[in-house]
Protein backbone atom coordinates (compact mmCIF):
# COMPACT_ATOMS: atom_id res chain seq x y z
CA UNK A 1 0.00 0.00 0.00
CA UNK A 2 1.25 3.30 -0.59
CA UNK A 3 1.31 6.08 1.83
CA UNK A 4 0.95 9.31 0.53
CA UNK A 5 2.86 11.56 2.63
CA UNK A 6 1.51 14.82 4.76
CA UNK A 7 1.76 17.87 3.68
CA UNK A 8 4.60 19.91 5.43
CA UNK A 9 3.45 22.45 7.78
CA UNK A 10 5.77 25.46 8.12
CA UNK A 11 7.98 25.99 10.59
CA UNK A 12 6.76 28.10 13.31
CA UNK A 13 7.62 31.66 12.98
CA UNK A 14 6.96 31.36 9.12
CA UNK A 15 4.36 33.72 9.73
CA UNK A 16 5.96 35.99 12.08
CA UNK A 17 8.25 37.89 10.29
CA UNK A 18 8.19 41.71 9.79
CA UNK A 19 10.68 44.10 7.89
CA UNK A 20 10.83 47.46 10.17
CA UNK A 21 12.79 48.43 6.67
CA UNK A 22 9.48 49.31 4.86
CA UNK A 23 9.22 52.12 7.22
CA UNK A 24 12.15 53.57 4.81
CA UNK A 25 10.09 53.59 1.98
CA UNK A 26 6.18 54.44 3.01
CA UNK A 27 5.00 56.49 5.54
CA UNK A 28 1.94 54.57 6.62
CA UNK A 29 0.26 57.93 8.41
CA UNK A 30 -3.16 58.00 7.30
CA UNK A 31 -3.06 55.29 5.22
CA UNK A 32 -5.35 52.50 3.99
CA UNK A 33 -3.14 49.56 3.70
CA UNK A 34 -3.70 46.54 1.36
CA UNK A 35 -1.73 43.30 3.34
CA UNK A 36 -1.62 40.67 0.88
CA UNK A 37 -0.41 37.46 2.45
CA UNK A 38 -0.32 39.08 5.40
CA UNK A 39 0.33 35.77 7.74
CA UNK A 40 0.43 36.53 11.20
CA UNK A 41 -0.32 40.18 10.93
CA UNK A 42 3.23 41.79 11.97
CA UNK A 43 3.78 43.86 8.78
CA UNK A 44 0.53 45.16 9.39
CA UNK A 45 1.01 45.52 12.95
CA UNK A 46 4.09 47.44 12.12
CA UNK A 47 2.66 50.12 9.90
CA UNK A 48 -0.57 50.71 12.20
CA UNK A 49 2.15 51.27 15.19
CA UNK A 50 3.62 53.99 12.67
CA UNK A 51 0.23 54.84 12.48
CA UNK A 52 -1.85 53.29 9.63
CA UNK A 53 -5.32 54.24 9.50
CA UNK A 54 -6.48 50.65 8.72
CA UNK A 55 -4.54 48.10 7.83
CA UNK A 56 -6.73 44.91 6.06
CA UNK A 57 -4.88 41.37 5.46
CA UNK A 58 -5.55 38.75 3.21
CA UNK A 59 -3.84 35.49 3.89
CA UNK A 60 -5.07 31.31 3.09
CA UNK A 61 -3.27 30.35 5.84
CA UNK A 62 -6.50 29.28 8.76
CA UNK A 63 -3.66 29.72 11.44
CA UNK A 64 -2.34 32.29 10.19
CA UNK A 65 -5.27 34.40 9.65
CA UNK A 66 -6.53 33.73 13.14
CA UNK A 67 -3.55 35.27 14.66
CA UNK A 68 -3.85 38.06 11.87
CA UNK A 69 -7.01 39.35 13.29
CA UNK A 70 -5.55 40.12 16.58
CA UNK A 71 -3.51 42.84 15.08
CA UNK A 72 -5.25 43.88 12.02
CA UNK A 73 -8.25 45.48 11.45
CA UNK A 74 -9.87 42.79 8.81
CA UNK A 75 -8.13 39.75 7.37
CA UNK A 76 -9.74 38.12 4.58
CA UNK A 77 -8.77 34.26 4.18
CA UNK A 78 -8.97 32.92 0.80
CA UNK A 79 -6.34 32.41 -2.46
CA UNK A 80 -5.07 35.26 -3.78
CA UNK A 81 -5.18 33.55 -6.95
CA UNK A 82 -8.58 33.29 -6.88
CA UNK A 83 -9.84 35.30 -4.36
CA UNK A 84 -13.52 37.15 -4.58
CA UNK A 85 -12.17 40.87 -4.77
CA UNK A 86 -15.98 42.25 -3.78
CA UNK A 87 -14.74 40.72 -0.09
CA UNK A 88 -12.35 43.75 0.43
CA UNK A 89 -15.18 46.45 0.38
CA UNK A 90 -15.80 49.42 -1.82
CA UNK A 91 -13.30 51.78 -0.60
CA UNK A 92 -10.04 51.78 -2.04
CA UNK A 93 -6.54 51.85 -0.36
CA UNK A 94 -3.95 54.36 -0.23
CA UNK A 95 -1.41 51.62 -0.15
CA UNK A 96 -0.93 47.73 -1.12
CA UNK A 97 1.91 45.52 1.13
CA UNK A 98 3.04 42.56 -0.80
CA UNK A 99 6.05 41.20 1.79
CA UNK A 100 7.12 37.29 0.45
CA UNK A 101 4.58 36.57 -1.23
CA UNK A 102 4.10 37.11 -4.60
CA UNK A 103 6.63 34.38 -5.52
CA UNK A 104 4.29 31.77 -4.01
CA UNK A 105 1.89 32.64 -7.02
CA UNK A 106 2.22 30.78 -10.31
CA UNK A 107 0.70 33.97 -12.13
CA UNK A 108 1.81 36.84 -9.23
CA UNK A 109 1.35 39.24 -12.91
CA UNK A 110 -2.43 38.26 -13.15
CA UNK A 111 -3.13 38.23 -8.93
CA UNK A 112 -1.40 42.01 -9.11
CA UNK A 113 -3.31 43.03 -11.67
CA UNK A 114 -6.35 42.31 -10.29
CA UNK A 115 -5.56 43.57 -6.81
CA UNK A 116 -4.68 47.12 -8.34
CA UNK A 117 -7.97 47.94 -9.30
CA UNK A 118 -8.91 48.30 -5.72
CA UNK A 119 -6.00 50.67 -5.19
CA UNK A 120 -6.37 54.56 -5.17
CA UNK A 121 -4.91 56.61 -8.58
CA UNK A 122 -1.63 57.82 -7.14
CA UNK A 123 -1.36 54.64 -4.44
CA UNK A 124 1.76 52.73 -3.12
CA UNK A 125 2.50 49.09 -4.02
CA UNK A 126 5.39 47.68 -1.60
CA UNK A 127 6.60 44.57 -2.04
CA UNK A 128 9.66 42.23 -1.24
CA UNK A 129 11.02 39.65 -3.02
CA UNK A 130 13.94 36.70 -2.75
CA UNK A 131 16.92 37.71 -4.90
CA UNK A 132 17.68 34.36 -6.73
CA UNK A 133 20.62 36.16 -7.73
CA UNK A 134 22.50 35.82 -4.82
CA UNK A 135 25.84 34.36 -3.79
CA UNK A 136 24.57 30.98 -1.99
CA UNK A 137 22.33 30.12 -5.30
CA UNK A 138 25.73 30.66 -7.35
CA UNK A 139 27.25 28.64 -5.01
CA UNK A 140 24.92 26.28 -4.95
CA UNK A 141 24.66 25.71 -8.57
CA UNK A 142 28.54 25.03 -8.99
CA UNK A 143 27.99 22.28 -6.79
CA UNK A 144 24.79 21.18 -9.52
CA UNK A 145 22.08 21.44 -6.75
CA UNK A 146 19.30 23.07 -6.30
CA UNK A 147 18.68 22.37 -2.72
CA UNK A 148 14.26 22.64 -0.95
CA UNK A 149 14.42 24.21 2.53
CA UNK A 150 11.52 24.84 4.55
CA UNK A 151 12.46 29.17 4.29
CA UNK A 152 14.70 31.74 2.41
CA UNK A 153 15.33 31.51 -1.27
CA UNK A 154 15.19 27.77 -1.31
CA UNK A 155 11.70 27.95 0.30
CA UNK A 156 9.63 24.81 -1.15
CA UNK A 157 7.12 26.80 -1.93
CA UNK A 158 8.09 28.87 -4.29
CA UNK A 159 6.83 28.77 -7.86
CA UNK A 160 8.92 31.56 -9.52
CA UNK A 161 11.60 33.14 -9.15
CA UNK A 162 13.09 36.86 -9.45
CA UNK A 163 16.24 38.62 -9.84
CA UNK A 164 16.97 42.69 -9.55
CA UNK A 165 15.16 43.56 -13.40
CA UNK A 166 12.89 40.58 -13.60
CA UNK A 167 11.18 42.05 -10.12
CA UNK A 168 10.96 45.51 -11.94
CA UNK A 169 9.79 44.44 -14.86
CA UNK A 170 7.12 42.70 -12.44
CA UNK A 171 5.80 45.84 -11.53
CA UNK A 172 6.04 47.77 -14.10
CA UNK A 173 3.97 44.99 -16.57
CA UNK A 174 1.46 45.57 -14.39
CA UNK A 175 1.33 49.58 -14.99
CA UNK A 176 3.18 51.12 -12.26
CA UNK A 177 5.88 53.64 -11.97
CA UNK A 178 8.51 51.77 -9.79
CA UNK A 179 10.04 54.38 -7.58
CA UNK A 180 12.42 52.69 -5.57
CA UNK A 181 14.49 49.40 -5.33
CA UNK A 182 16.53 48.84 -2.64
CA UNK A 183 18.48 46.03 -1.47
CA UNK A 184 17.87 44.11 1.79
CA UNK A 185 20.76 42.00 3.40
CA UNK A 186 18.99 41.61 7.14
CA UNK A 187 17.55 43.55 9.95
CA UNK A 188 20.70 42.98 11.95
CA UNK A 189 23.15 45.51 11.41
CA UNK A 190 26.33 43.44 12.21
CA UNK A 191 25.29 41.10 9.57
CA UNK A 192 24.34 43.48 7.34
CA UNK A 193 27.72 45.06 7.65
CA UNK A 194 29.56 41.78 7.43
CA UNK A 195 27.62 40.85 3.98
CA UNK A 196 28.94 44.37 2.56
CA UNK A 197 32.77 43.60 3.49
CA UNK A 198 32.12 40.36 2.11
CA UNK A 199 31.15 41.36 -0.95
CA UNK A 200 34.04 44.26 -1.25
CA UNK A 201 31.11 46.64 -1.98
CA UNK A 202 31.31 46.29 -5.78
CA UNK A 203 29.22 42.95 -5.63
CA UNK A 204 26.90 43.72 -3.08
CA UNK A 205 23.51 43.37 -4.58
CA UNK A 206 25.03 39.37 -4.89
CA UNK A 207 24.95 39.28 -1.71
CA UNK A 208 21.17 40.86 -0.85
CA UNK A 209 18.99 38.19 -0.03
CA UNK A 210 16.01 40.57 -1.02
CA UNK A 211 14.69 43.24 -2.59
CA UNK A 212 12.40 46.27 -1.35
CA UNK A 213 10.60 47.73 -4.05
CA UNK A 214 8.34 50.91 -4.15
CA UNK A 215 6.29 51.98 -6.83
CA UNK A 216 2.85 53.90 -7.59
CA UNK A 217 0.09 53.83 -8.74
CA UNK A 218 -0.65 56.81 -12.21
CA UNK A 219 -2.23 59.31 -11.05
Amino acid sequence: MTRIPRPRLPKPGYFSDAKPAFLELIDPRGLRVLDLGCGGGYNGALLKHAGAREVVGVELHAGAAAQARKRLDAVVQGDLAHLDLSRLGDEPFDAILASDVLEHLAEPEQVLARVLTHLRPGGAVVISLPNVAHVVVFANLLMKRWPRSDSGIFDRTHLRFFAKRDMVRLLEGAGLNVLRVQPYYTRYAAIRAACLVLSLYVFREYWARQYLLLAEKPR
